[in-house]
């Protein structure tokens, strides 16, 4: 596998290679000659055919091509080459040049021009060749100003410590010059540099001194891997009066790093002192710490004043060592509130399953801190809390805790507790039941539906009901569709005296089967089937029970099923849906209908303020019909707008729709549909 994925990348540049060479049968110096008239005028065709070519180059085997490209290029850097073209050039020499480009972009160096002198300073930064650090350091003792500094930047990107020695001696100075040198040297590794910067330190102020010491802490923490003392001596150096302050606490930092195991007393003697700034770089520290550092500082925890114990805390519960767990324990227990809050909060990343007794105490209690008990709970990321907590739970007797350890189990998707969620759920206690079928209606699976319904059967008529058939209905849609109500239908057939209780549950469920069931309901002579039949083909929730739902609204001698049934011809066909245009036709033909069937200006409105949703040209006909109505044009003109939000719908009916659009700007008194019509129109 990892020969091919190196393959792939060496046939690419061979491939480029190939692709790039010039013509065999010219030289390269004669490509180079017809290419430089278009290259000194930006031609884009000719710039990208010899950037191909330097690409090319620059693989491995291009070497004798490279080198003849460099040499070309170098010599067109002179005055009577237009300054951006020889700026183009010297990008390409800062990507390919080596050795032979030295010479020559040394003489830039002196360049007049100075965006010409700074693009060969880059060139040279970036070429590999020994000589461009030797062109560069000679170029310090003919340049000022800004040229100098970036020169110094230069010598500071290459990093050759053959530079110290040059770059030091302008640390003298002082001013713009000794701070870029500082700079410098901080990016040059090395005894010299470092030898060199301690040098100056003495002496140096202000801005030098600062730019000194943070040169002085690139060396330090360049050199913490392999030299840990080193490092030490130079950040205690640099912790000291008369430093900058961000000096000082980076000095700080660097210390507590090189420490080791005895950083921990470091960090305590910063906790128990004054300096806030010092305080947060220690508490930073922390989740790097030794876990021997660690142990010092957890066991004289109770030694830092409130505040620190809190930090310490939070850093301890972000390092998530369980190993603190007594530490997160015993704060929790403190008779500080802000303390025992952080060792709340730690203990749901520290703790375990002992610690679950603890956090449901206190989230049963009556302190501010009870809340975050329950959320500590929900994050324990150990084994066996799940387990302790629902043998909690079946043995609760306390409705409120009972809640409390469901919506726990519910957070921590703690799918082995549905076996106890569906106990609870046949409780005695409404406010439990409620509880564990929210819970079920997340954790349960459609193994668990059978149950499930044993349990509905015995709630009262209502919303408590209610609330457990849309769980059951949760739960099942995880099956195939054709599938859902098989466990209603089981159930009815086993306990065919529940087929009432049960109706209205078959009827969210949908399916064929079902639709059989709920029609003999509907078509009964017994009052309570019906009654449940009716419910049921209410709940219907799809658009196949259309047709029953129909002949309800049209043919029923009680007007509250036929409002029932226009309701739900409303519900199931004006809502935004992926449909096929067909579909939509048949929604929109069936709302028509109900239109027709509807007694009250509420139902109306109803169906108007959701038809916007049935994308279809001829639901803008249709709808335009009540625009003129006063007690239906403001349900209408949302109608329009929901239909105009659909730009694959408006834009093939351009001119159409912004006829009716004026019209909804005019009669609109929504100004926010009056914009969103405006925006429509301008074709937003």
């Amino acid at each position: 596998m990892n020969r091919i994925a190196f393959a792939i990348p060496s046939l690419l540049i061979c491939a480029l290679f190939a692709f790039a060479q010039p013509d065999k049968a010219k030289p390269l110096a004669e490509t180079f000659a017809e290419l430089l008239p278009g290259l000194e005028k930006a031609d884009r065709g000719a710039q990208q055919k010899w950037q191909d070519i330097c690409n090319a180059a620059a693989a491995p085997g291009g070497e004798k091509l490279r080198a003849e490209a460099c040499t070309l290029m170098v010599a067109k850097l002179d005055a009577k080459t237009p300054a951006a073209t020889r700026m183009w050039l010297l990008t390409q020499l800062q990507r390919i040049g080596r050795e032979e480009s030295v010479a020559p972009l040394t003489q830039l160096i002196d360049e007049k021009d100075d965006t010409v002198r700074e693009s060969a300073v880059r060139a040279l930064a970036n070429n590999p060749s020994p000589k461009a650090t030797v062109a560069l350091a000679a170029g310090l003792n003919r340049t000022s100003g800004s040229a100098k500094v970036g020169l110094l930047n230069a010598l500071g990107h290459r990093a050759d410590a053959a530079a110290a020695g040059d770059v030091g001696i302008l640390l003298e100075g002082g001013g713009d010059i000794a701070v870029a040198a500082a700079r410098a040297l901080g990016r040059i590794p090395g005894p010299e540099s470092l030898k060199v910067l301690k040098a100056a330190r003495t002496e140096a102020k202000g801005a030098v001194r600062a730019a000194i010491g943070n040169a002085l802490l690139v060396h330090a923490d360049r050199m913490m891997v392999k030299d840990t003392d080193g490092a030490a001596a130079i950040y205690k150096l640099l912790d000291a009066e008369g430093e900058a302050r961000a000096i000082r606490l980076a000095a700080t930092r660097g210390t507590i790093q090189t420490a080791g195991d005895k950083a921990g007393k470091l960090i305590l003697t910063i906790l128990a002192g004054d300096d806030a700034g010092a305080r947060a770089v220690a508490v930073g520290q922390i989740e790097s710490l030794t876990a021997g550092a660690l142990k010092t500082l957890a066991a004289s925890l109770e030694k830092l004043p409130a505040p620190s114990r809190v930090s310490v805390l939070t850093a301890i519960a972000a390092r998530g060592d369980k190993s603190q767990l007594p530490v997160a324990l015993a704060a929790a227990k403190s008779a500080d509130a802000d303390v025992k809050r952080a060792g709340i909060l730690a203990l749901g990343r520290l703790g375990d399953a002992s610690a679950v007794e603890f956090l449901l105490d206190a989230m049963s209690g009556k302190e501010a801190t009870a809340g975050l008990a329950a959320e500590s709970l929900a994050a324990l990321p150990a084994e066996g809390v799940n387990e302790k907590l629902i043998a909690v739970l079946n043995t609760e007797k306390t409705a409120a805790r009972s809640v409390a350890l469901i919506g726990i189990l519910e957070r921590r998707k703690a799918s082995e507790a549905v076996p106890a969620l569906l106990k609870a759920a046949n409780g005695t206690d409404a406010v439990v039941r409620n509880a564990a079928f929210a819970g079920l209606k997340t954790l349960a699976t459609p193994v668990a539906v059978p149950e499930m319904v044993a349990a509905l059967v015995k709630l009262p008529k209502g919303i408590e009901r209610n609330q457990a058939e849309f769980a059951i209905v949760a739960v099942s849609t995880q099956s195939t569709p054709g599938k859902r109500a098989d466990p209603v239908l089981a159930a009815m057939k086993k306990e065919p005296e529940r087929t009432a209780d049960l109706l209205p549950l078959l009827g969210r469920l949908g399916g064929t089967s079902a639709l059989k069931v709920v029609r003999e309901g509907v078509a009964g002579k017994d009052a309570s089937l019906r009654e449940a039949g009716v419910v049921g083909l209410c709940n219907w929730p799809d658009a196949s029970g259309n047709d029953d739902l129909l002949a309800l609204a049209t043919g029923s001698v009680v007007d509250t099923d036929k409002q029932r049934a226009i309701q739900a011809l409303i519900r199931i066909n004006a809502v935004l849906i992926d449909r096929t245009p067909e579909e939509r036709l048949v929604a929109l033909e069936t709302l028509k209908k109900t239109m027709t069937l509807a007694t009250r200006d509420d139902e109306r409105r109803a169906l108007l303020d959701g038809i916007g949703f049935v994308r279809h040209i001829e639901t803008l006909h249709f709808v335009l019909l009540y625009l003129d109505q006063p007690a239906l044009a403001q349900s209408a003109c949302r109608a329009v707008v929901e239909l105009a939000h659909s730009k694959m719908l408006r834009e093939p009916n351009k001119a159409e729709f912004a006829k009716v659009l004026d019209r909804v700007i005019v009669l609109c008194k929504d100004k926010g549909l009056v914009d969103r019509a405006k925006s429509y129109k301008e074709g937003r």
